[in-house]
């Protein structure tokens, strides 16, 4: 027995899902494959080697309903070699936040203030200190 829903596999004799509450069937149902991203025209709306700010740009993403996919993400960890004090992986680089065409206005829109504020850090500190 199967639940349609989650796909969970129950014993014979359970007739519903513990976890959606819905009857199961005999047979797992198919699902549809994920949307794979790959065969789509992806734009660049973000980058960065900030672990902060990648999960902002990707928590404000989702939480706007906007699909999205990354590039170099999973390499800025890569055989332990980490994110340096750049906030990146000098060897791959930024991670890129790439979305659909028709969604990119509305990315940037949302992704506009995350800065990673590196040309700011080349400031001195003591700019704010003269004001008072």
């Amino acid at each position: 027995m199967f639940c349609p829903k989650c796909g969970a596999e129950y014993l014979p004799g359970i007739t519903e899902c513990a976890d959606c509450s819905i009857p199961l069937v005999s047979q797992p149902v198919e699902s549809e494959p994920p949307c794979d991203l790959s065969d789509l025209p992806l734009v660049t709306v973000f980058e960065s080697g900030n672990p902060a700010l990648i999960a902002l740009a990707s928590s404000i993403l989702e939480s706007a309903g906007i699909e999205f996919a990354t590039k170099g993400e999973a390499l800025q960890d890569l055989l332990g070699w980490g994110r340096f004090p750049s906030r990146a992986n000098l060897a791959m680089g930024p991670v890129l936040f790439q979305v659909r065409s028709e969604d990119v206005e509305g990315a940037r829109s949302l992704l506009r203030d995350l800065d990673d504020g590196e040309e700011d850090s080349a400031e001195p500190a003591e700019k704010d200190d003269t004001a008072g």
